[in-house]
């Protein structure tokens, strides 16, 4: 059975060994935790049998944005979910984990950002019913990404 619920500070170590992070990683994680826990974003993770599967991120203001506005809009980060346990409906639940969080809090849309070449990832939000609406480019590490940007209407 897998569990879905929002990160606590006793799985942030876990966490941190999960991502397998480098330095660079460990200090993007890092800041990313410390919003956690300002309640500026909220991190969810998948745990099967306590250890940790999955993880994604709901992110109020984003600096694009179209991307999230902290009042009708916010935005979908960091999905990620083990290799050895996709296909079996993790994305979807932490997806929807995101969504209700983002209802609760009267957001009205959602977006999220895929790489254009990431066909799996392109997959699974159509069928959670994300439209595309732009296109863009990300930075990470230095390097340019060319990505569509996808909404979802949540009311």
């Amino acid at each position: 059975m897998i569990l879905i619920r929002k990160i606590s500070p006793e799985d942030i170590q876990q966490f941190f060994l999960w991502r397998d992070a480098d330095i660079y990683i460990r200090n993007v994680l890092r800041r990313e935790v410390m919003e956690h826990e300002e309640e500026k974003r909220v991190i969810f993770i998948a745990l099967a049998n306590s250890t940790i599967v999955g993880t994604v991120q709901l992110v109020p203001q984003h600096e694009d944005i179209e991307l999230a506005d902290g009042n009708s809009t916010a935005y979908l980060q960091s999905l990620l979910v083990d290799k050895n346990y996709r296909r079996q409906g993790i994305g979807c639940s932490l997806i929807q984990a995101v969504e209700l969080e983002a209802k609760k809090r009267s957001f009205q849309r959602l977006t999220i950002m895929v790489e254009l070449e990431n066909s799996a990832a392109l997959k699974l939000y159509q069928k959670m019913e994300f439209c595309f609406f732009k296109n863009s480019n990300n930075m990470w590490r230095g390097t340019q990404y060319s990505v569509s940007c996808l909404e979802k209407s949540l009311v």
